[in-house]
């Protein structure tokens, strides 16, 4: 399995994830605000259909390097979704914001688990408009996977936004 995302269509992203955590816990941290925050956002996550999820970015929590210049100005942002499934500990999908095109775009997540104490991960974020977001929205979902791995195993340590970069660059060629 790769951890790289994947291009299934004009505005549809997947990926295919494993990580060595029993899928509870992976669970508390696709919903509790104070572990999500640890690896992607803060905000609270409505534990019902039609409730709200709210995505608290501070960009300058994730890493020791500051945000590249398209997000140096932001200091916390906040977006508001829509929660469409929440069957704990399998299914979480909501709407997510978007910023080119107006439209609010849609994220599915599948959780299951596997041998060993490993759980899968499947994501699926369509609606996603523009080369320039669908590489920004594959870098950035491949990196802050890559920081859950890390906190799932203890702290992190990797740089996000070093590796952000990197991993814009790598999904530039690509899409």
């Amino acid at each position: 399995m790769s951890d790289y995302g994947k291009l299934t269509g004009p505005d549809r992203i997947e990926f295919q994830r494993a990580f060595e955590a029993p899928i509870d816990k992976v669970w508390q941290f696709l919903v509790d605000p104070e572990k999500r925050k640890l690896w992607f956002c803060g905000g609270s996550t409505a534990d019902h259909v039609g409730g709200e999820i709210v995505f608290e970015f501070d960009h300058r929590r994730l890493s020791e390097s500051a945000p590249p210049e398209k997000y140096a100005s932001e200091e916390v942002v906040t977006h508001r979704g829509e929660i469409l499934e929440y069957d704990p500990p399998n299914r979480l999908a909501f709407t997510w914001f978007e910023s080119a095109g107006g439209e609010s775009s849609t994220v599915e997540i599948s959780l299951s688990p596997g041998e060993g104490g490993v759980t899968s991960l499947y994501l699926v974020h369509t609606g996603v408009v523009g080369r320039d977001m669908l590489i920004g929205v594959l870098a950035g979902w491949h990196g802050h996977f890559d920081l859950l791995s890390e906190v799932l195993q203890g702290d992190r340590e990797s740089d996000f936004w070093i590796r952000d970069q990197e991993l814009e660059g790598e999904y530039a060629s690509h899409v």
